[in-house]
């Protein structure tokens, strides 16, 4: 195993600070490191991580890793994505990282092209697919979870009509919704499912007034991953729907509230970048591949399924059974989607 250096400071504080890389590299490549030189790994937001809760989940994670293996991490806060190449050129340029990482699949292209300009760093994006062999694309196979949520979701439903809301119309979203889709037809083939993408992740009027659209087609629940969830929350009770919780964090913020919920299936961000980290600081990352982790690896809370039972809801036996038997098929190697 690699040694690393000592982390200094919080992940939080880093973030809080909006450090930022300077002295982008002119294009040369970096030379391989030596333990001692390390200074371990760095990690480029895209967008502020204050307004991003989907970075913030992925801060939480990478610093849990960073004291599990002693290791440090530096996260460079974004401004927006156009950043991105610029800030992982910076990284890049210091030549002491064992690896810098980025997240969202809309990142692809810069890493792939940064990784070109830099063929001895080693790079990955968690969550979307970039090219080459110093990179490695980790992604969660959400549609895993999903399959569960939607196998939960028909259980639930009295008017036979269920939604889900996604961010934009990506193959990774999709990949969402159609798992979605596939675990509602596995235990009712009849059940409606209502499909929208709001083309922003940080829109939350316009993905209410799709929830409101939705509801008034006979959606009573819905799941919405839309980045910005916060008002499918809010009118949930008014518009005679209930919202499945899809991000524990902004979840956190308006619990309070007690909103119309359903239950919660969230993909566990944190959990999948700590696993990242921990992969590397294992020596089982040898670059040029794709890697898919899923509920075997524990990348989904759904409380009553995958873990304990919450305080924030209950759901009848024969919701619980839907989704126990669904995670069992996925957890057999069973597909999610088609």
């Amino acid at each position: 195993m690699k040694t690393f250096n000592k982390v200094g400071a919080s992940l939080a504080a880093i973030a809080a600070a909006g450090i930022t890389l300077t002295g982008c590299g002119s294009g040369s490549s970096t030379s391989a490191k030596t333990d001692s030189e390390s200074c371990g790994f760095a990690f480029i937001m895209q967008d502020p991580i204050s307004s991003s809760t989907a970075e913030q989940t992925i801060v939480r994670g990478l610093d849990n890793a960073q004291k599990e293996h002693d290791v440090t991490i530096d996260v460079i806060d974004g401004t927006a994505i156009a950043a991105v190449a610029d800030n992982l050129r910076s990284a890049a340029a210091r030549g002491c990282y064992e690896a810098i990482g980025v997240p969202f699949f809309a990142n692809g292209d810069a890493v792939t092209q940064v990784a070109s300009e830099y063929p001895e760093q080693a790079f990955y994006i968690a969550g979307g697919v970039a090219e080459g062999a110093n990179v490695t694309s980790f992604n969660a196979a959400n549609e895993e979870g999903t399959y569960v949520a939607g196998a939960m979701a028909a259980a639930m439903t009295k008017s036979g009509t269920i939604g889900v809301i996604i961010g934009d119309d990506s193959p990774s979203l999709r990949r969402y919704s159609d798992g979605f889709a596939a675990g509602a037809a596995s235990v009712d083939p009849s059940t409606k499912v209502i499909t929208t993408a709001v083309g922003s992740f940080t829109d939350p009027a316009k993905a209410g007034s799709i929830a409101t659209n939705q509801a008034s087609k006979g959606a009573d629940i819905i799941y919405s991953a839309a980045g910005s969830n916060l008002q499918v929350y809010a009118l949930g009770a008014q518009n005679g729907y209930r919202t499945i919780a899809s991000d524990l964090t902004d979840w956190a913020s308006v619990r309070a509230t007690n909103p119309a919920l359903a239950f919660i299936a969230a993909p566990t961000e944190d959990k999948l970048n700590s696993s990242i980290i921990a992969a590397y600081v294992n020596g089982d990352v040898p670059g040029g591949e794709t890697r898919e982790l899923g509920l075997k690896d524990g990348i989904f809370d759904i409380p009553y399924i995958t873990g304990v039972a919450s305080n924030d809801f209950e759901i009848p036996q024969v919701v619980v059974d839907a989704g126990t038997t669904a995670y069992e098929y996925i957890r057999g190697g069973g597909a999610a989607t088609k």
